[in-house]
């Protein structure tokens, strides 16, 4: 059914905006993300005798994917505790839990304006996803200043306690095991000898955390809105905890959102080195070497994770989305890297 035939959709935006004769003038869904089902609706409604244009994004709760158990009202929270923070994220207006409305539950943000950097292969030595320098120089500035105020936002006071404190100490990195590890068993692929041995070794080699803070944990090009070479915008907080900031930055540094070499930039940006003597200015935080070792295998368990989780997703035939079975295919690449990043840790010991 199209959005403009929901009358339960309509009615609850017009309830919503205070608007009357509200009828949905365009309307289309984005497909460039894996995760939540994103719809963008431009509105058009009476209020106050004067006619209205609104651009708007719904969220939905998809029936099954990559990162299960969803629930939706998690992102929602987050985008709701961070306006009050240096943390650039689109408004979020509403969540609506009775799937009566619109199937499953969704909420309804603000429409950022702007661009997606979209992640592409390109067999080319010379491929720039960002081929402006003075943009390049620009976006990679806001990106590391937005990952910075991140990192440094007081989740208590802003009420993200919700997401689950995991305590001082080694609790962060083994809460993050521990998750995964549950990810994969249910998934079906908990007893494989080389998944086994990693999360036992993650366990045994837990880092101490020297203080808790707010995880993007899918920071990334590819997941902001940018415009007049600035970041507008920071997205998809599906995966956000508390934890150690290591490991967003191990996550940043991996090889998946680098660009071709010989440049081989962090996120397609700018180079290591420069990433983390910045985020070090920035932050005034050190960067601990041995601790980003550390993430990249937790890391590469959350890959086997993620893409367990759609291998499974496809074959029970949760779903018609064929997005599952393109993550799933590549479940043996996650194996081979989680292999690589295994025996890394093992030959160092």
């Amino acid at each position: 059914m199209a959005l403009s035939d929901n009358h339960q959709l309509i009615a609850y935006l017009a309830r919503k905006l205070g608007g009357t004769d509200l009828r949905i003038t365009k309307e289309w869904q984005n497909m460039e993300g894996w995760s939540m089902e994103t719809f963008s609706l431009d509105v058009e409604y009476k209020k106050d005798g004067a006619t209205v244009e609104q651009a708007l994004i719904l969220r939905r709760q998809p029936v099954s994917g990559l990162l299960e158990p969803y629930d939706v009202s998690t992102e929602y929270r987050i985008l709701k505790a961070l306006q009050a923070s240096k943390v650039i994220v689109p408004v979020a207006f509403w969540y609506e839990g009775d799937s009566a409305v619109f199937e499953r539950p969704f909420y309804i943000m603000q429409k950022v304006e702007g661009d997606v950097h979209v992640l592409e292969q390109d067999p080319g030595a010379d491929f720039r996803l960002v081929p402006d320098d003075e943009e390049r120089v620009s976006l990679a500035n806001d990106f590391i200043d937005s990952l910075v105020h991140i990192h440094e936002c007081d989740w208590k006071a802003l009420g993200l306690g919700f997401l689950g404190e995991p305590g001082s100490g080694k609790s962060a990195a083994l809460q993050q095991v521990d998750y995964w590890a549950d990810v994969i068993e249910r998934a079906g692929v908990r007893s494989k000898p080389l998944v086994t041995l990693a999360i036992n070794w993650l366990r045994e080699n837990a880092p101490e955390t020297e203080q808790v803070r707010l995880i993007h944990g899918d920071y990334r090009i590819g997941n902001f809105i940018h415009q007049n070479q600035h970041i507008t915008s920071i997205l998809d907080w599906e995966m956000a905890h508390l934890g150690d900031r290591h490991e967003d930055i191990a996550f940043v540094l991996g090889p998946l959102w680098r660009s071709n070499a010989p440049a081989n930039w962090v996120c397609h940006l700018l180079p290591e080195d420069e990433f983390l003597e910045k985020y070090e200015q920035k932050s005034g935080l050190k960067v601990d070497r041995e601790k980003l070792k550390y993430f990249d295998l937790l890391l590469s368990l959350k890959a086997v994770g993620i893409m367990s989780t759609a291998a499974n997703s496809f074959a029970q035939n949760k779903t018609p989305d064929l997005k599952p079975a393109a993550f799933g295919s590549i479940l043996d690449l996650a194996y081979a890297g989680l292999a690589q990043h295994l025996n890394e840790r093992l030959s160092s010991c």
